[in-house]
């Protein structure tokens, strides 16, 4: 753990970038409790990437880490009982570097519509099947929906329907997709045009079920480990695409946005008052009478008048 933060802290004040740790959680019961995870990088930072499922690792990594990176990011989306534990304790204990929130999950379910929509970009009236159906499963299921696809989500035990009666009730209203839920896994990839594995890393996707799949689908290994080995051998035999979920197609990106929110925040958005007249920019909501700009550091690029409610009149 120490080498490689003092790597990637090394790394980025060489290169003028951000140092950043990574404090991430995982729900999948057999891995080992500390895991680390390759370095990630973009043109705004350098990080190091932790795994964790002990309270106690979590503290140890932000001790040491406090003071040594610009910015310690914590994962908040409590994949298990001490990880939700993880930001309060940060909060308790890093006093030098900038801490940051993130879900790790929400990241993933991007990377996948993303990679959907490079692979697959039309799911207009296709099926589509999502194997394991939990927290990551229905945030893609909602998104394979949203993009026209009839989503089969199939879990382990009976609340499939409701879970799908609950996001079809929250898609557009002129969505053509749509959702079901059940245990069948079987009946649920036959025909598919798509199928996601996001188990917790054990195989669910097997060699009867991928020959069952639609001509030229399109197999997501989301929790690494969920497609067995005939599946492959069959799917590569039938033409069918085949892809383990990289959730570094997000990653970098989500990370500089919220870099650049913190900067946003800072230096565009805000209120001055000059002469008498008031200025607003990035997102503050002024008084009637005010004037809205581009930026608040440049006043000359004027948008309009504020109207007192959040809009602007021109």
């Amino acid at each position: 753990m120490i080498a490689a933060i003092d790597s990637c802290m090394e790394e980025a004040r060489a290169t003028g970038r951000s140092g950043v740790v990574f404090i991430g959680a995982t729900a999948k019961a057999d891995n080992p409790p500390f895991i680390v995870g390759p370095a990630r990088h973009s043109k705004q930072f350098v990080g190091c990437y932790f795994i964790v499922a002990e309270l106690k690792l979590a503290e140890s990594i932000c001790a040491y880490a406090d003071g040594k990176a610009d910015y310690i990011f914590i994962d908040t989306e409590g994949k298990g009982k001490e990880a939700a534990q993880f930001a309060a304790a940060a909060r308790a204990l890093i006093r030098k570097s900038k801490l940051k929130t993130f879900k790790g999950n929400d990241m993933t379910a991007l990377a996948c519509d993303i990679l959907l929509a490079e692979l697959q970009p039309d799911m207009s009236g296709h099926k589509a099947a999502v194997i394991g159906a939990g927290n990551l499963g229905c945030k893609t299921g909602l998104q394979l929906a949203e993009r026209g696809a009839d989503v089969h989500l199939v879990r382990r035990d009976d609340r499939g329907p409701a879970i799908a009666a609950a996001l079809n009730a929250i898609l557009p209203k002129h969505a053509t997709g749509r959702l079901h839920g059940g245990d069948d896994a079987v009946s649920a990839v036959c025909g598919a045009k798509v199928v996601i594995g996001f188990t917790q890393g054990f195989p669910v996707i097997d060699g009867a079920m991928t020959a069952s799949l639609a001509p030229q689908a399109l197999m997501i290994d989301g929790g690494i480990g969920t497609i067995g080995e005939a599946a492959i051998a069959e799917a590569n035999r039938l033409g069918h695409t085949v892809m383990r979920l990289d959730a570094r197609i997000a990653f970098s990106h989500v990370v500089d946005a919220i870099l650049d929110a913190e900067r946003f925040l800072t230096e565009t958005a805000g209120m001055r008052e000059v002469n008498g007249q008031r200025y607003v920019a990035g997102g503050i909501i002024g008084a009637q009478g005010d004037i809205v700009v581009f930026d608040i550091r440049d006043l000359s690029r004027q948008l309009g008048k504020a109207d007192g409610k959040g809009g602007i009149v021109r």
